[in-house]
């Protein structure tokens, strides 16, 4: 004849808690789920995120986010740029921009802003970034191919 479950039994000090059994059945499934997916495959998806390609997924209502030829986007106020990873892969990078330089420096973190007479970024709102070809991202690779 089965005992019936009572308090003390239950209760158990040596016995696995509730918490640490759902910790083991999230850790089984997260492994089970992610058996299938490469890590090609979370890259892809990072890319995709910092893109911004899953926003435009989720809110295809909303108004295309595009970005002029200084790398503006006045709809989500960010300066859009091409940086080289640690890896040497290109990516893009958005730091917010404000609309006076007042403004950028009054922001925590300070912001972007972009000077209109001289068409120069102000970086953080105290350095000026001067585009010079040497500086692009890629210029020394093209150099070497067209040698």
């Amino acid at each position: 004849m089965a005992e019936p479950n009572n308090s003390l039994v239950s209760n158990d000090p040596n016995a696995p808690s509730a918490i640490k059994l759902r910790e083991d059945a999230e850790n089984a499934l997260k492994a089970e789920l992610l058996k299938e997916i490469s890590l090609e495959d979370v890259r892809l998806i990072v890319d995709a995120v910092r893109s911004g390609a899953i926003d435009r997924v989720v809110h295809p209502h909303d108004s295309p986010d595009t970005f002029d030829e200084y790398g503006r986007n006045f709809r989500r106020m960010v300066h859009r740029y091409q940086r080289v990873g640690s890896s040497g892969r290109l990516y893009w990078d958005e730091r917010p921009f404000a609309l006076s330089l007042e403004e950028a420096r009054a922001q925590k973190p300070p912001a972007d802003y972009f000077d209109i007479t001289d068409q120069v970024w102000v970086l953080r709102g105290v350095k000026r970034q001067r585009d010079y070809p040497e500086n692009t991202v890629g210029y020394w690779e093209q150099k070497e191919e067209a040698s």
